[in-house]
């Protein structure tokens, strides 16, 4: 029998958090202490316990982090052996992680190897049964049409697409250029109004959205918000209401004669997300919030291949609309408010054009639509895609970069 999906959150979050202590042990050593044969020199422990650790490390899931760890013994000798080596606080941290896996783990396996056995098995499992997801999904559902109910406002789905380019935003910074499209919107007659929220503070001098159309072309250092007029219902940059600086916010008014529409906006962010290959964050983060019930979320992110080269990619469901400090992100730090939801990410062939969207040549036309406006070229970039029905309402999904 396999692990219960409340055991995997838990030890997901556990492994995250012995993640976190190990990255930091191992910023705190000299350089001399850096590879595997170093580390186990430096503080003399056995060389197979510093390749675990070294594995540990490099795992991309908490899980695999439990999987890799050395055994009990030699995590419990390593508070010693890295005394006099670290500052004093992180002693503290690594026998406290240490001693919380030596309390969870007997909860689900006898041995660290049998867990390992577990731990494999369902990822096996996993990766042989079809429709894993089915009872989530269905849960998911009932969410949606229970805050649908509640607010009086829905929509059938949130496309998203974020383009991250070196060298063209402000010095230090990436050049963010992102386009938000929601489809059928629905709006109930006493729901609050519809609402576009951003990130960026606005420029003093902002007084409505551009009026975005085919021939239109961003320009790349200046910070902007515009409604792609193709894309959108007709009569929505009219019925634009006023913004709100408290929320950043765009607030509009209902589009007489439509019972649904489309909204497409199109954000340009020169100087929100630092350059990572010349900052000391070493993680880019993309997110999306879901403020409305939908029926579906794609999130794209298009990251310049320079960048994708030098990183590991990620993602997580967030309680709350949780926002990240720009410049203090940590991919340690990603895990404290994840939920045990684990979106699918694929990586896909943006010259299959719409194929690599299954078929959906309206989404394809969004993309060619924002490159064009961005005047980027799409073979430069890898493309991500996340992919979810029923996306959880009141949270926040996110696609993270740490990058090397």
């Amino acid at each position: 029998m396999g692990l219960s999906n409340q055991a995997h959150s838990e030890l997901r979050r556990l492994g995250e958090r012995v993640k976190k202590v190990l990255t930091a042990i191992m910023r705190a050593l000299p350089p001399q202490a850096q590879t595997i044969g170093g580390f186990a020199r430096h503080i003399g422990c056995h060389r197979s316990t510093s390749q675990r650790l070294f594995n540990a490390n490099k795992a991309k899931s908490g899980e695999q982090v439990l999987y890799h760890l050395p055994g009990l013994q030699a995590l419990n000798a390593l508070g010693s052996q890295l005394q006099g080596h670290i500052p004093d606080n992180l002693v503290v941290q690594w026998c406290q992680v240490s001693q919380r896996f030596a309390a969870t783990m007997p909860q689900y396996a006898r041995s660290h190897a049998e867990l390992k056995r577990l731990l494999a098995g369902d990822q096996e499992n996993k990766a042989n049964t079809p429709g894993g997801n089915v009872s989530g999904q269905d849960k998911r559902a009932q969410l949606y049409y229970a805050a649908k109910s509640l607010l009086g406002m829905s929509m059938d789905e949130i496309f998203c697409a974020y383009v991250l380019t070196r060298g063209r935003g402000r010095e230090g910074f990436l050049q963010e250029v992102a386009m938000i499209s929601k489809s059928q919107v629905m709006r109930e007659t006493g729901a609050a109004p519809f609402v576009q929220f951003y990130t960026h503070p606005h420029s003093d001098d902002f007084i409505a959205p551009l009026d975005i159309n085919v021939h239109s072309r961003v320009d790349a250092k200046r910070f902007s918000i515009g409604i792609a007029q193709e894309l959108s219902t007709p009569g929505l940059l009219n019925a634009f209401a006023s913004y709100s600086p408290g929320n950043s916010g765009l607030v509009f008014d209902p589009i007489p004669g439509h019972e649904h529409f489309d909204a497409t906006f199109i954000f340009n962010n020169p100087d929100e997300l630092v350059d990572p290959l010349s900052h000391a964050s070493k993680c880019s983060s993309t997110s999306i919030s879901i403020k409305n019930p939908a029926k579906k979320l794609r999130l794209l992110v298009l990251i310049e291949k320079q960048l994708d080269r030098h990183s590991c990619v990620n993602v997580g469901c967030y309680h709350g609309n949780q926002k990240v400090e720009e410049g203090k992100l940590s991919v340690e730090d990603m895990w404290t408010e994840r939920l045990p939801e684990f979106p699918e990410l694929r990586l896909i062939d943006l010259a299959a054009g719409a194929q690599a969207l299954h078929g959906d040549a309206t989404q394809q036309q969004k993309l060619d639509y924002l490159f064009r406006y961005a005047a980027l070229d799409p073979t430069n970039y890898s493309c991500y895609l996340m992919e979810v029905d029923y996306p959880i309402w009141s949270t926040t999904y996110r696609i993270y970069f740490e990058h090397q």
